[in-house]
Parts: structure tokens; C-alpha cells; sequence
């Protein structure tokens, strides 16, 4: 967990002045600020408070900010869940994500993420531990479940609650609907891939391989904006 908070600050430091102004201009603390702020001038036509209004003003502000930013503080998600654990293990860790990003959620996203949940615990006997001629097709598949995905929604989690569900990102997609496709793409993938373990099809254990490395190797929904 600590090398895994070290990266995700190291990543918020190289992001672009602008959009860290723009994330800031979202925050819960900026948010709750600015509303609070507003009883100054409320105040000071109702004539409860004269001159020194602006410094009033500003003091609400300040105390609105670090109200917001106390109480909308991102919970840690985990970034990665290590291939060397159990079976048991691993979906415990499953659950523990799951549970950590529910709040944070809607329901048909929590639907799918516990969807996958439910495939994963189908073919990860074969996801972390069997030799077969599948093994080279099912380690994107493995990835994407214990390091895309963890990342992914540590990533998302991580953005404003504002900035996520109204600030249009350069595909043309707020973060929350990006989001949603991509655990909708998911679950649908991981279905597949129940079926096609069960049928022994490696042909299109490689191509679902493929398409999840494609989708789900950027995890980043801030990557690319300026």
C-alpha cells in the first residue's frame, strides 16, 4: 500500500498546472468553501456585520474548505492485488474493493463489478494457478483483474466527486460514464471467458486476452488532457 500511494502522488505531480487547478476547482473543499463563503455578503446586506466583511468572507471560506476536505477524503483503494496469494485470499481482496469503491458507485456499476466477482471466482483456480496451454492467453485476463482493475477504480475513486460525474474528459465522456462502459465491457468479457475456459476454446481465450489488454492497460482517466 505505502509504494502504492507514492506512485499515485508521484502521478499527481507530473499532471499539468491547469488540471490540477481544474481538480481543485472541483474539490469537495472548494465546493463546500464557496457555498459557505456566500453568507458574507448575506451577512453583511442583512447588516449584521459592516467592514470587515471581507476578511469574514474569507475566514468562512477557509473553514467551508477544510470542512469539505476533511469530510470528502478518497478512501485507499487497494492498486494491485498480488498474483501470489491464495484463492481465498485473492477474493478476499475482491471484496474488500468492491466494498471500498461501492458508496463511491451506481447500482448497475456495483452490478457488474460484482458480476465480475462472480466469473473471477469461476476460473481463478486457473487464473493464478494451473499449467496449461491456456496460461499464456489467461495472463492479460489475470492482469486486468488484479492490476487494471484495482487501478482503474483507485483511479476514479480518486477524482473529485464533482469533476467525475460533470467535467466532459477529451473522448467526449464524463469519468462516471467511462467507467460504467468499461465495467459493462468487463463483466461481458469475463463471462465470455467462463464460457470459453469451460470449452477449452483457446482460440478465443486469445482474443478476449488481446481485446482486455487493449481496453484496460490505461488506467488513467486524466491520461492525455492537457
Amino acid at each position: 500500500m505505502p509504494a502504492a500511494s507514492s506512485t499515485g502522488k508521484a502521478a499527481q505531480g507530473r499532471r499539468p498546472l491547469k488540471l490540477r487547478l481544474l481538480l481543485t476547482l472541483y474539490s469537495n473543499g472548494n465546493i463546500a468553501g464557496c457555498a459557505l463563503a456566500l453568507l458574507g455578503p448575506v451577512l453583511l446586506f442583512a447588516g449584521v456585520i459592516g467592514p470587515g466583511w471581507l476578511f469574514i468572507t474569507a475566514g468562512l471560506y477557509a473553514g467551508g474548505w477544510l470542512l469539505g476536505w476533511a469530510g470528502g477524503q478518497a478512501p485507499q483503494i487497494e492498486r494491485r492485488i498480488e498474483d501470489t496469494l491464495t484463492i481465498e485470499e485473492t477474493l478476499a481482496r475482491l471484496d474488500t474493493l468492491a466494498a471500498g469503491v461501492a458508496p463511491h458507485l451506481t447500482a448497475d456499476m456495483n452490478g457488474h463489478l460484482r458480476s465480475v466477482r462472480t466469473s473471477v471466482a469461476e476460473v481463478l483456480p486457473r487464473l493464478l494457478g494451473e499449467r496449461s496451454h491456456h496460461d499464456a492467453n489467461l495472463f492479460t485476463v489475470r492482469e486486468t483483474v488484479l492490476r487494471y482493475l484495482p487501478e482503474t477504480l483507485a483511479n476514479y475513486v480518486a477524482l473529485p466527486p464533482a469533476f467525475r460525474t460533470t467535467h466532459v474528459l477529451t473522448d467526449g465522456k464524463t469519468a462516471r460514464q467511462i467507467l460504467a462502459d468499461q465495467l459493462a465491457l468487463l463483466d461481458g468479457k469475463m463471462r465470455e471467458i467462463v464460457a470459453n475456459v469451460a470449452g477449452a476454446d483457446a482460440q478465443a481465450l486469445l482474443a478476449n486476452g488481446k481485446f482486455l489488454e487493449m481496453k484496460f492497460q490505461q488506467p488513467d482517466f486524466l491520461a492525455g488532457m492537457a
